[in-house]
């Protein structure tokens, strides 16, 4: 007899696989990243198709085969229409999650950061077009390395390890965090006060609360080119 298992799961990419079919990557509750089958899924006629669509959150059902799991049967649960009928709102899903493809790896089994994605699937679903969607993709990146155990150290420098005082203050990405005027040897990245200050709020708080800031373009800048270095450093 087939083996099954059910698993909720986030749909993070689907494409075209043998002559019918269709490969699925999804991230479970129940089991991390997988990489699944869905028979007959190219076909218009598929009922299911509709239900393991990219940016969907979906309950499916397994039958584990000899070399892919195949799902034998799905039902999305929330598809997030505000995000699919919205290019921009596309984009960013798209990049965090090529991004989280990357970097994650199959069968880790991480219940935070199911609930990670969903909290920013359904953010990015709901909120309007007057926010930084860029610092909102790279709030998205933070929030992921941290998760699995990249956190900055944003309140003492890592030299010395006093706390941090406002002002002249440096990142050092190296070092994992920020590094005061009196440490920094290696001429590392500049970082005001305010940008230090989004940084701890991103790590803190929910995408929601985050959606509602509005920094000004300077800061903002700062902050996501931290962002990128740091990521770089660690997963490049």
């Amino acid at each position: 007899m087939e083996e099954t298992f059910n698993i909720q799961a986030i749909i993070l990419n689907r494409h075209a696989f043998r002559e019918n079919d269709s490969r699925v990557l999804a991230y479970s509750l129940e089991h991390g990243k997988m990489f699944l089958v869905a028979r007959g899924t190219g076909s218009i006629k598929s009922k299911m198709a509709g239900h393991i669509e990219p940016f969907c959150l979906s309950d499916l059902m397994i039958v584990r085969g000899r070399r892919y799991n195949y799902i034998g049967g799905a039902k999305s649960t929330n598809c997030f229409f505000g995000l699919k009928s919205d290019l921009e709102k596309l984009e960013v899903a798209g990049r965090s999650f090529a991004i989280l493809n990357k970097i994650i790896k199959e069968h880790e089994v991480d219940h935070a950061l199911f609930f990670l994605i969903n909290d920013f699937l359904e953010t990015l679903s709901n909120i309007n077009k007057n926010i930084d969607f860029n610092l909102f993709l790279h709030a998205f990146i933070l929030k992921l390395v941290c998760r699995l155990g990249y956190s900055p150290e944003l309140y003492s420098c890592v030299v010395c390890r006093k706390d941090i005082n406002p002002n002249g203050n440096y990142f050092d990405f190296k070092k994992g965090g920020l590094v005061c005027k009196k440490c920094d040897k290696n001429k590392s990245l500049t970082i005001c006060e305010d940008s230090i200050k989004l940084l701890r709020f991103i790590i803190k708080q929910d995408f929601k609360n985050i959606s509602k800031l509005h920094i000004n373009k300077k800061v903002s800048s700062e902050t996501i080119k931290s962002i990128i270095v740091f990521y770089n450093y660690n997963f490049k």
